[in-house]
């Protein structure tokens, strides 16, 4: 039951009380693959035939310019994201003539083919505005480098995993050209399907290979120790945990990005969805997630030895679970499921104890993935990278080697009895090769974002208590140290009313209903509204009262007198801690 009052009043359903508390921690858990879904190799629908002519649109050769701004970017940034690409609009670059794709009657059906270039790009990825494909349709690509490696979309999918303006991303493929074919089924009329192409993002480290002019195979510094040399010493649950660490790239703000994310267990059992924890300062909106796409087992099986592995390239961007600047953490779910040998990593949502022995897991500079050892030195305040501030974090220090830029968001774990689990991602901070095994002072210190924070926003997807309250929250809630807010909620029965009031330095108030659902124990979240009117007085017309979405929130309850407030309101994202008033 949901019950809406005029005004200000907003009705929560209620599970029965007294629920049991549910563990603040999960095991890692080998993602179980359908044996009998054999991977089908994608064939192209038309031939290609040597020397056949396809329509080729081609973009000017890259200002040399544009990419020593970026590298000086990347060089000044202490966060450690890694700008890889630059997205190339074609309405804003100089083309003088764009070509339409090429229509051919093949087997079934017509293709449309249009070849995409960018000159001197190491890969190349295209945004295509998928909006109006209809279901049937699909679409193959593939680079100038591994021509026969075709990544396939069907249209339905494609549409799916576009962002708010239906823009698609294709998947990343090595060399500056990029060839588009377009399937369109016998009982679709070709006239009205349209391929077309928005951008090309030229990225200057190849996908697959990491060469160009940025290589990544190899790149990162001479500290950093690839996984497989540390499988003797540290097991089989390092093993478990270093299969549940991908490279990821993604467009953001005109530019593609590299960072590094863990796929993260639930505590059901019987389920496997694949959640993925990155950074909030990698993936911070829907549209960056649905460019999003990861690399799996990017790693040497020879110590020593730079070669890349399989690395296998899984796209279809991912749904926003959670994303918060104060807190710098991220949690998806990906669209596709990562390839057999991938692993649900465990979790932790319990303070970490300093002087607790730590690694890190992740891919530096793009680089094949590594892992650093060391200590963690308790928390810091307030630690801003990039004009964005993180209200606390854990801090850490190497041993043996390091992070850099590509490592951000990778997980920070330690071991529990005979488990490895994440505690955080990674923000940002002064640790480099050149201060390993120093001290803290000496610069040897990173910032992680901290799962216990972040736990209760996310709580309602990773654990398998059923949603609702398990108390009875009435009364006046506070935000310590910050006067003029707060929260009133007063219990009726199955239904708990809830106001969100905020006085101005002036002294006037303004009320917000909220208008949540329970998520999960104790977790809720939904719209706040905010209503608008005449004055009251003798000519007041309730008919005149409007009713306005001005943002979201997310409302956790983290004990009997405490809890989390998130919200998204008119541009200005927080998470604020709450506190239950004595009367």
């Amino acid at each position: 039951m949901k019950m809406r009052l005029a005004g200000l009043a907003a009705a929560l359903l209620v599970s029965p009380l007294l629920q049991a508390a549910a563990p603040l921690e999960a095991s890692s858990e080998a993602l179980r693959v359908d044996k009998a879904a054999a991977a089908v190799r994608e064939q192209w629908k038309a031939a290609t035939t040597a020397g056949a002519a396809v329509p080729q649109l081609g973009l000017p050769a890259l200002a040399q310019e544009r990419v020593e701004a970026m590298q000086r970017r990347n060089r000044e940034s202490q966060q450690r994201r890694l700008q890889i690409g630059i997205t190339r609009s074609i309405a804003s670059e100089a083309v003088a003539d764009v070509p339409g794709a090429e229509l051919t009657a093949v087997a079934g059906g017509n293709v449309l083919r249009l070849d995409v270039v960018s000159p001197g790009a190491a890969g190349l990825r295209t945004a295509l505005r998928v909006g109006s494909w209809p279901d049937g349709v699909q679409l193959r690509v593939a680079g100038a480098v591994f021509g026969d490696h075709i990544y396939a979309v069907d249209g339905k999918a494609a549409r799916a995993q576009a962002d708010a303006q239906g823009v698609f991303w294709t998947a990343a493929t090595d060399g500056e050209r990029q060839r588009l074919e377009l399937f369109i089924p016998a009982e679709v009329d070709p006239a009205k399907v349209v391929l077309a192409v928005g951008a090309l993002s030229h990225l200057v480290v190849a996908p697959q290979t990491g060469a160009g002019r940025s290589k990544a195979l190899g790149d990162s510094d001479s500290c950093n120790v690839d996984v497989v040399c540390r499988v003797g010493t540290l097991g089989e649950p390092f093993v478990s945990i270093k299969n549940s660490v991908a490279r990821m790239i993604f467009q953001s703000d005109g530019a593609a990005y590299t960072c590094t994310g863990t796929l993260l267990n639930d505590q059901d059992a019987a389920t496997q969805i694949p959640y993925f924890f990155t950074a909030h300062h990698c993936i911070g909106n829907q549209s960056e997630a649905s460019s999003l796409i990861t690399f799996w087992n990017n790693e040497t099986p020879s110590c020593g030895v730079d070669a890349n592995g399989p690395n296998t390239q899984v796209g279809g961007g991912a749904q926003l679970l959670y994303s918060q600047g104060s807190t710098d953490g991220a949690l998806l779910r990906l669209n596709n499921t990562p390839p057999g040998g991938a692993v649900l990593a465990g979790w932790n949502a319990n303070a970490l104890t300093p002087n607790t022995a730590v690694i890190g897991v992740h891919h530096p500079s793009g680089d094949i993935k590594k892992v650093s050892r060391g200590n963690h030195s308790g928390t810091r305040a307030n630690v801003n990278f990039g004009g964005q501030n993180v209200d606390s974090t854990w801090k850490s220090s190497w041993s043996e080697g390091t992070t850099e830029q590509g490592s951000s968001g990778s997980g920070l774990f330690t071991l529990n009895g005979s488990g490895y689990q994440l505690r955080g991602g990674l923000f940002g901070g002064g640790a480099s090769c050149g201060n390993t095994g120093q001290s803290e002072a000496a610069g040897n210190v990173d910032f992680y974002s901290r799962l216990d924070q972040i736990f209760p926003s996310i709580q309602q997807y990773l654990t398998t208590q059923a949603a609702g309250p398990t108390r009875d929250y009435s009364g006046q809630w506070d935000s310590p140290g910050e006067g003029g807010r707060g929260l009133s909620l007063f219990s009726y029965g199955n239904v708990l009313f809830a106001l969100w009031f905020v006085y101005d330095g002036q002294g006037r108030a303004q009320w917000n209903q909220l208008d949540p659902q329970w998520v999960g124990a104790d977790a809720a979240q939904g719209k706040v509204l905010r209503w608008t009117g005449p004055a009251w007085g003798p000519n007041y017309d309730p008919r005149q009262l409007v009713r306005r979405d001005i943002g979201t929130f997310s409302l956790t309850f983290t004990s009997a007198t405490d809890a989390t407030f998130t919200y998204n309101v008119e541009g200005v994202n927080r998470t604020i801690p709450m506190k239950k008033l004595p009367y």
